[in-house]
């Protein structure tokens, strides 16, 4: 595992340590007006980089038309980070950093150099230029130190070791990193401290010292927990699930590896996705599960693609390589070897050594011995210069096989050997990987008992606060007047209603939305899929399924979501429908021409209760083919939608399906409570809920829904 993910180290500085507006002296109207929009900037530079970058373009345009150079700088360098959120490092975001390096060196403020370089550092990294990124990682800590910036200090301590230990150099990282911690306890700072305790972690991990590597993840984890820290807890998990898989014990480390994948993918941490993708697929490449390893490799694949991240495509190669070696695919493995290991030697990366093992091993698997032997032995006199005693071990190893195989008995016997005494020297014995299993798991139960305490002892207190506010209101209601109290109170407990009212609608529409029988009926479509065969299409029904629950539970608790996201939620539903049933439906989706999806946001989880019923109880019962029709208007300052089916219509359906069309009732009974909530907080008596019966003479002839709802527009 490696460290925190680029992006959350350089929003570590600058949104905890303190944005640097907030020193700047205000001299006016103007200004403050700058640093404020600059500022606000970077809080979204991470979540929403494009808001960001459009914030801070005003920033620039308007510290430029005043002449204000510390605004200008500082809005260079939110524009460097939000394009470097935005995996675009080579061009845009090098620009940016660089002009507001200048800009703080001619202000003289080694703060804004200090943080320029270091976001530069990892520009360079990404691109694979270590050489320039340690260049700048080392301006960043001399500025820093010049500041007096002690988290500076110790962010970048902790990047100069990653890249030490990106070269291999495992001594000279320990020795940055110890400088870190160093720094860090000093002044109490304990994310920071934290950080570098994991990364410690990571490098005695790599020298093979796993005693020392779980006293430093279980520090940093207990660090991370006493701040509730999502991001570090699942690098913690991420560490202790190294830490099994070391120990062949496959499936605690994959429990841990996804929770970590979990954490990761809900923060956009995609760097992390990607690193946690590739452990999952040797998790399962270890457990022979081949196709399924297969499917996380092409998932990290894609990704590191996407970012343009040499390191993690490297590694994605050197994986489906070893996946399809002992799948017996061996050209497609040669394929994939070759092209990890001239990736990992362009960028100088640690994967180059295992990379060339793998390749060694194709070329065993083609019977070409000389090319195995000289793969194998670059790999292992690199492991031993850097004095890295697993990769040491695993090049023994592959070396004694091929020297057995050509006849070289006596060189073959000496790998043997070496291999057997680092082997040992690493494992002990069972008895050790036991011990230690056995502690992992108990500092984990440990911290996991001693938090569910926590939380109870929290409970607890709340409970006795809402009592002890009880009597408070009681007796003032003696004491005070009591019209003024009654009438407070009463204005209080109306706004409280109404919020919690709004948040038990939405709990229960998603309760009537995610219905154990559309969950239990979507996983034997799978089942089925799967029994017949047809795994392309039972792992897209999976994979639309899972989209569509993550959206629907994304979209629970917000009051207003995007428009395009409510049209993508409603495409999934229906996707998964028509994969579901065998009857075949049509849907089409209209909306008016001056509807901007982007820019409009509406209550969402309104329109699946109506196209579930139209659905379910119109289109599928229905003997020809099912047309469905969902359309979007702007009327009168609302948005009117209209569900339109050509099913059996509402009596012939409520004969038919009975209990079926209870539960649908009761969501649609919810949707009208939801808009009945809307009608009396806005105070807009046009919004409501009507079903219409369609008829083709005394024929039922489908159903249509019509719902006029409230909108907000994002930008102005």
């Amino acid at each position: 595992m490696f460290k925190r993910s680029v992006i959350s180290i350089l929003l570590f500085i600058f949104l905890i340590h303190g944005s640097l507006f907030s020193r700047i002296p205000q001299a006016d109207i103007d200004t403050s007006s700058i640093n404020r929009q600059t500022e606000q900037a970077y809080i979204s530079s991470r979540s929403n980089p494009d808001l960001s970058i459009m914030q801070a373009h005003t920033a620039l345009r308007v510290s430029k038309s005043i002449n204000y150079s510390r605004g200008i700088a500082d809005a260079s360098l939110a524009l460097g980070m939000a394009y470097f959120a935005k995996y675009n490092p080579g061009d845009s975001s090098y620009f940016y950093n660089i002009k507001a390096l200048d800009l703080y060196r001619d202000l003289g403020n080694y703060q804004g150099m200090g943080r320029a370089c270091y976001t530069l550092a990892y520009v360079f990294s990404l691109k694979g230029n270590i050489r320039e990124s340690e260049r700048y990682s080392s301006l960043s800590l001399e500025y820093f130190k010049e500041g007096g910036d002690s988290r500076g200090i110790v962010n970048s301590y902790n990047v100069l070791s990653y890249l030490a230990k990106q070269q291999n150099d495992l001594e000279k990282a320990r020795e940055l990193i110890e400088e870190a911690i160093a720094t860090a306890r000093s002044v109490n700072d304990t994310l920071p401290l934290a950080d570098a305790l994991n990364s410690l972690g990571n490098i005695y991990k790599d020298m093979a010292l796993f005693n020392q590597a779980i006293n430093s993840y279980f520090e940093a984890l207990r660090l991370w927990e006493l701040k509730g820290d999502s991001t570090g807890l699942s690098i913690a998990y991420g560490s202790i699930g190294l830490m099994y898989y070391y120990q062949q014990d496959w499936d605690r480390a994959l429990e841990f590896d996804l929770q970590k994948l979990s954490i990761s993918e809900a923060l956009g941490d995609l760097w992390e996705v990607s690193k946690t993708l590739n452990n999952i697929s040797q998790i399962y490449s270890s457990r022979s599960q081949f196709d399924t390893s297969l499917y996380y490799i092409r998932r990290a694949m894609n990704l590191n693609l996407d970012m343009g991240y040499q390191s993690g495509i490297a590694s994605a190669y050197h994986n489906m390589a070893s996946t399809l070696l002992q799948m017996s695919q061996i050209d497609s493995a040669f394929y994939y070897a070759t092209k990890a290991v001239k990736i990992s030697r362009e960028i100088n990366d640690p994967v180059l050594m295992n990379s060339l093992l793998t390749l060694a091993q194709v070329y065993r698997a083609r019977k070409d011995y000389t090319s195995a032997l000289k793969n194998a032995h670059e790999a292992y006199n690199l492991a031993s210069k850097q004095k890295l005693p697993i990769v040491i071990g695993q090049a023994s190893s592959i070396l004694s096989d091929l020297y057995s195989i050509t006849g070289q008995s006596d060189l073959a016997y000496g790998y043997l050997k070496e291999f057997f005494l680092i082997n040992d020297s690493i494992n002990n014995n069972e008895y050790h990987k036991q011990v230690t299993r056995l502690e992992i798991e108990y500092e984990y139960d440990q911290r996991q008992k001693a938090a569910e305490y926590a939380r109870m002892q929290e409970r607890i207190v709340n409970e006795n606060r809402l009592k002890q506010q009880g009597l408070y209101l009681r007796g003032l209601v003696i004491l005070l007047v009591l019209l003024a109290i009654i009438s407070i109170l009463f204005i209080r407990h109306n706004r409280v209603r109404s919020k919690y009212d709004r948040i038990d609608l939405e709990q229960r529409l998603l309760r009537a939305q995610m219905n154990p029988h559309f969950i239990f009926n979507s996983l034997c479509a799978v089942q089925d899929f799967i029994l017949s065969g047809k795994s392309q299409m039972a792992n897209a029904f999976l994979t639309k399924i899972a989209s569509l629950m993550r959206n629907i539970l994304e979209q629970t608790g917000e009051e207003y979501i995007p428009l395009e996201k409510e049209i993508e939620t409603l495409r999934l539903y229906l996707e998964v429908q028509k994969l579901r049933f065998e009857k075949e439906f049509e849907y089409t989706l209209i909306m008016d021409k001056e509807i901007d999806p982007q820019n409009l946001s509406v209550p969402p989880m309104l329109a699946q209760p109506c196209v579930e019923n139209s659905i379910e109880h119109g289109l599928l019962k229905s003997q020809h083919n099912g047309l469905l029709q969902i359309s979007y208007h702007l009327v009168n300052g609302l948005l009117m939608l209209e569900v339109t089916d050509n099913g059996i219509g509402r009596k012939r359906a409520s004969e038919i399906s009975g209990s079926r069309m209870k539960r649908n009732s009761i969501s649609t009974k919810l949707t009208e409570k939801r808009l009945m909530h809307f009608r009396k907080v806005l105070k807009e008596k046009s919004i409501s809920y009507e079903i219409i019966d369609l008829y083709e003479g005394d024929d039922p002839a489908g159903t249509k829904v019509i719902m006029k709802l409230p909108y907000k527009k994002i930008y102005a």
